[in-house]
């Protein structure tokens, strides 16, 4: 079984979404922190407890991720960040992931770069 990281990246990636330049896992290399020429997504594990307990065991994984998007500085003027949200949440929630939280746009005070922050989950037999 991959990683959670892993398992969204892996659905992720395959997508070439035109808006994503770069996905990471766990953590932005220190040459690209403070890139505001491209648009990141950081995945980070939040979650993976036991689940599906019965007969004294646990039969599987409750995985969860954060998932980051630092959008860069220049979006295109036709570029609408919650389409592309909204389709990237239905691809996960196509996929099993249920999408647990979906927090407000914010603005990075130093770089000032658009971010949003999603959580998803994911319970996973074993």
């Amino acid at each position: 079984m991959l990683l959670p990281v892993s398992q969204v990246a892996s659905l992720v990636n395959p997508l070439k979404l035109t808006w994503l330049d770069k996905v990471y896992l766990n953590e932005i290399p220190n040459e690209d922190l403070d890139n505001t020429d491209t648009t990141v997504m950081l995945l980070q594990e939040t979650d993976s407890s036991p689940a599906y307990h019965a007969n004294s065991t646990f039969k599987g994984l409750a995985m969860g991720v954060e998932i980051q998007i630092f959008y860069k500085v220049d979006l295109a003027d036709d570029f609408n960040p919650i389409e592309a949200e909204i389709a990237l949440m239905k691809t996960l929630k196509d996929d099993g992931w249920l999408i647990v939280s979906s927090q407000h746009h914010t603005t990075d005070p130093d770089t000032n770069q658009l971010t949003k922050t999603i959580y998803v989950t994911k319970n996973e037999m074993i």
